[in-house]
């Protein structure tokens, strides 16, 4: 075999290996793109916890806050902190201890009661009687779950009165410091 032969021969078994290099890159493409629309079930997210609705009627403040499971998998709270405040006055303060079990990427509501002190009275009278356009709050605290340990939360954001409801307040959070978990105390 001369070596014109060999040449061609060897250019030519170089030509078919570089047309197969893009068919290969283009399975092994492929195969990772398969593998990137798999399941990616979410987990170890903290629960956004949300004011949902608050009241004030009589001599009683309810309030109640959405806590939603953003995760993929179930979320069982054992116990929850939290305190929310207007302009440096603690309209709701709470710290229970119970099993509250959260659906994946569900949500359930926590209700608390209490008699607010005149100072926070005066801020929601004066919300209701649009003295006030709104009153901005603080919502911080954390909850202990079952899976994750204690997972800190802090909003910030607005009530507002509810029209032809008096009242009765909603919220609209405007700030909401990434959530975490904490160590254990």
């Amino acid at each position: 075999m001369s070596l014109m032969e060999r040449l061609i021969r060897n250019w030519a078994r170089a030509t078919a290996r570089a047309r197969r290099l893009p068919i290969l890159l283009t399975g092994m493409l492929a195969l990772a793109g398969l593998a990137a629309c798999g399941p990616d079930v979410i987990k170890g997210r903290p629960p956004f916890i949300g004011i949902s609705g608050m009241s004030l009627q009589g001599e009683r403040l309810t309030a109640d806050f959405r806590v939603s499971n953003q995760n993929g998998v179930p979320m069982t709270v054992q116990a929850y902190e939290l305190a929310m405040s207007v302009d440096d006055t603690v309209l709701v303060r709470e710290n229970r201890t119970f099993e509250l079990a959260i659906d994946a990427n569900s949500s359930e509501e926590l209700h608390v009661e209490r008699e607010p002190d005149d100072t926070a009275r005066g801020l929601l009278v004066a919300l209701d009687q649009h003295e006030r356009p709104s009153l901005p709050f603080a919502l911080s605290g954390r909850v202990r779950t079952l899976e994750d340990g204690y997972l800190s939360f802090e909003h910030k954001g607005h009530l507002y009165p509810v029209p032809g409801r008096p009242g009765h307040f909603r919220s609209a959070v405007t700030q909401a410091r990434e959530l975490r978990r904490e160590d254990d105390l």
